[in-house]
């Protein structure tokens, strides 16, 4: 069986960093007239969206959070991929016999 390691959510600042300096120097481009939602989210909801990340998103806080939760990662042998390391949540419900579920993402 493989082994099930903790994990810990953890991104350098460097990172975080780069993400700041990419958000403040992104050049947006023209919108198309009366566009709407058919090309994609409108320009000014991006705009709003980049201004919220780079000055009042607190990442740390919700990293904080997110390493509240019970998380692991095992590594999974896939065919045709090799071995792939799988970040997963294990929270037992503290409902007596709860069905138990799993939620996966790609």
């Amino acid at each position: 069986m493989a082994s099930i390691e903790p994990f810990n959510l953890s991104v350098p600042d460097a990172q975080l960093e780069r993400l700041s300096q990419k958000l403040s120097t992104t050049d947006f481009p023209d919108e198309l007239d009366e566009a709407g939602w058919d090309y994609g989210a409108p320009l000014a909801n991006i705009k709003r969206l980049t201004k919220y990340w780079r000055e009042q998103y607190d990442w740390r806080k919700a990293e904080a959070k997110i390493n509240e939760l019970p998380q692991f990662k095992t590594p999974i042998e896939i065919d045709g991929f090799g071995t792939l390391d799988i970040h997963f949540i294990h929270q037992k419900s503290p409902v007596e016999g709860a069905i138990p579920l799993l939620f996966a993402h790609g």
